[in-house]
């Protein structure tokens, strides 16, 4: 029983910890409240009480003159106070006898006073409602709840004392009214006053909390800020390192280059943008066998801003160092196409492989020959490359031949694309970035786009122009990743066309008068101004005649204005041998190994390239090379006639 009732007594009486805690707080609180509001109230009881003293009392209690005092003397502590504080403030004077003493000094004075001759003439009921208004006040002044514990019965002493001293008459039905209601007014001022002075110290202690909370957020906010601005200075730096790596090298006429790369992460350091991410471009110009190259690479590393960026600078830093041994090492520089591809694959995957499948990789890297246009590329699970021709985008690829630089298990055959350009041909390489764009968003879910061949239409729709396809990817969606794009126009007309002498030519091959043919195919001024399909025909015509070294001679120069023809490369290949076969000179045999070695890297399939490899390296001595095709051969073909001709002699 005592625990309910102490329960309900502490509900009502508000009795939490908090009151002690903050009593200072709350008492600075209510002494701001009541500066507020001192000058209007002190203005207020200057003339308040004005009416009263030269008129009301006078005419209905000329008996009790004293009340005029009180009323005047209300007014000039009004007065006192107005100047005081004007002079205070003047003198900018923080006194302590503003505030709550100024509420407790005037309404004390009021209520007391009040109390004294309201009690005296306690059977004037409209006297006694006036206290009564009195007493009401009290719950409404910002002042502390002692005050209503202290001043409700000092007030109720008074007025009982002068009741008791000045015996006015009670015994009337009117005055019997006032009391009650007076009592009424005291009980209603304990209630209203435990309810609003609780609700003000609630709202005060609110306020206390809400000043507190964005006190924390603040300070979390400004810890933010300085880690912030930490990490921006790490992004900075992160930038800083992978800058120098993102190659440039687009001078001359025959390949137009144009390269974009927005890294989805922009930051601000110092007050200028910046951007970080894993997209990763680079161009240089390269000498290989000594033909022109531009040899570029776009990859997509793993992750986003600073993961990414680390992959970005790790793929940087491994194909600058490439790029730069091919240019400086004479052995690294007379590498074909195809095999520095290889090589190139072999060391950024062999450093990849090091992080143990924590850091991935996706990429293009290419080589395109400058005076033929053949593009020589490998793909490394990146975005297909695009083709601009004629108005019309197309994808030149439509499989994956090789995984991310890092997977640890990689597809075990090699694989270089070769495709041939042709004049005003644009070939676009990119990362998934302009692929994933965001088409449109509703609350927390986005939908971004899976159709592949937007890009295209795109492009199309831009003429292929760099600019043109960026903002149709604005206009398509917005970007969700970092996006990284390169073009690589081919300006020059490779190869002449077939010559007047062309179609005479072909028909007297079909009527096999080969000679007649052959002098009309060499009726040209020059081996310059015969096409590739005319230099094929006196190849042929040649080793028709058994002349095989003129024969080697054409061949080797159609395949060299025009190296993107597997087949015929295989063909010369074959040449070669049949070369060493007559004049046993080793330098054939060479050229035949190096020239089955690309068709191997470009076909690695082929089962009559990888049969006559095998051969040529048992002839040039090379047993284990030998050994391994071999074995190639045996697992694609093993009942192949020249397979087990081969096994034999081996």
């Amino acid at each position: 029983m005592y625990y309910y009732f102490k329960t309900i007594l502490s509900k009502f009486l508000d009795l939490v910890p908090e009151r002690e805690i903050h009593n200072q707080d709350y008492l600075a609180e209510l002494d701001r409240h009541t500066r507020i509001i001192q000058i209007p109230g002190s203005i207020i009881g200057v003339f308040a009480m004005l009416g009263f003293a030269f008129d009301t009392d006078a005419k209905l209690h000329p008996e009790f003159p004293e009340l005029f005092y009180f009323r005047i003397g209300f007014s000039l502590l009004c007065i006192f106070y107005i100047a005081f504080i004007l002079y205070n403030h003047s003198k900018k004077i923080h006194s302590r006898w503003e505030g709550l003493t100024w509420a407790y000094l005037v309404y004390g004075y009021l209520l007391f006073t009040a109390a004294y001759y309201t009690g005296r003439i306690a059977d004037d009921a409209p006297y006694v409602s006036g206290f009564q208004m009195l007493v009401m006040i009290l719950p409404f002044l910002p002042l502390p709840r002692k005050t209503m514990f202290i001043y409700y019965p000092i007030s109720i002493v008074i007025f009982v004392l002068s009741v008791l001293v000045y015996k006015p008459n009670l015994t009337t039905a009117a005055a019997a009214y006032s009391m009650q209601n007076l009592v009424l007014s005291y009980i209603l001022g304990i209630f209203s006053g435990f309810i609003i002075e609780g609700y003000r110290f609630h709202s005060f202690l609110n306020h206390k909390r809400i000043i507190k909370k964005n006190e924390e957020v603040t300070k979390t906010v400004e810890e933010i800020q300085i880690l912030k601005s930490q990490q921006d200075g790490d992004y900075f730096l992160t930038s800083l390192l992978l800058e120098p790596l993102l190659g440039h090298e687009v001078d001359g006429s025959a390949v137009a280059i144009e390269t974009v790369i927005n890294q989805y992460k922009k930051f601000y350091f110092r007050n200028k943008e910046y951007q970080l991410g894993g997209d990763y471009i680079s161009v240089f110009n390269l000498i290989l066998q000594g033909k022109r190259y531009k040899a570029f690479i776009n990859g997509d590393a793993m992750g986003k801003s600073i993961q990414g960026a680390g992959g970005a600078i790790v793929l940087g830093a491994v194909y600058n160092s490439i790029i730069i041994r091919s240019k400086m090492d004479p052995v690294s520089s007379n590498r074909s196409p195809e095999r520095w591809l290889n090589d190139c694959y072999l060391d950024l995957q062999k450093v990849f492989e090091t992080f143990e499948g924590a850091m991935l990789v996706s990429a293009v890297v290419g080589l395109l020959e400058e005076s033929t246009g053949t593009l020589y590329f490998i793909n490394l699970e990146h975005p297909w490359v695009i083709l601009y021709r004629d108005g019309k985008a197309s994808f030149i690829e439509n499989e994956i031949h090789y995984y991310k630089l890092g997977v640890m298990e990689g597809l075990s055959d090699t694989f270089i694309s070769v495709f041939q350009m042709k004049k005003g041909d644009k070939i676009f390489c990119g990362s998934d970035g302009k692929d994933d764009l965001v088409l449109s968003e509703k609350g927390r879910y986005r939908d971004i786009n899976e159709d592949q061949n937007l890009i295209l239409e795109n492009i199309e729709e831009a003429d292929g122009d760099m600019q043109s396809v960026l903002d149709c990817l604005r206009q398509k969606g917005k970007y969700s990743d970092d996006l990284s794009l390169i073009s690589l126009q081919y300006n020059l007309d490779p190869y002449p066309k077939p010559g007047k002498f062309y179609v005479e030519a072909r028909e007297n091959i079909r009527e096999k008068r080969f000679d007649k043919a052959l002098d009309l195919l060499l009726s040209y001024e020059s081996a310059l101004d015969t096409s590739i399909s005319e230099l094929k025909y006196i190849a042929k015509l040649y080793e028709k005649k058994g002349d095989l070294v003129k024969a080697m001679e054409y061949a080797s120069l159609a395949l060299e204005n025009y190296p993107s023809d597997t087949v015929w490369m295989f063909h010369t290949s074959v040449l070669y041998k049949r070369m060493y076969s007559l004049y046993k000179s080793q330098s054939f045999l060479f050229e035949s190994q190096e020239l089955g070695e690309r068709v191997r890297l470009r076909q690695p399939s082929n089962i009559r390239n990888l049969i006559h490899l095998a051969d040529v390296c048992r002839l040039n001595g090379d047993k284990d090379r030998a050994s391994y095709l071999m074995g190639l051969i045996k697992k694609m073909s093993p009942e192949h006639p020249k397979f087990q001709e081969l096994l034999s002699i081996l």
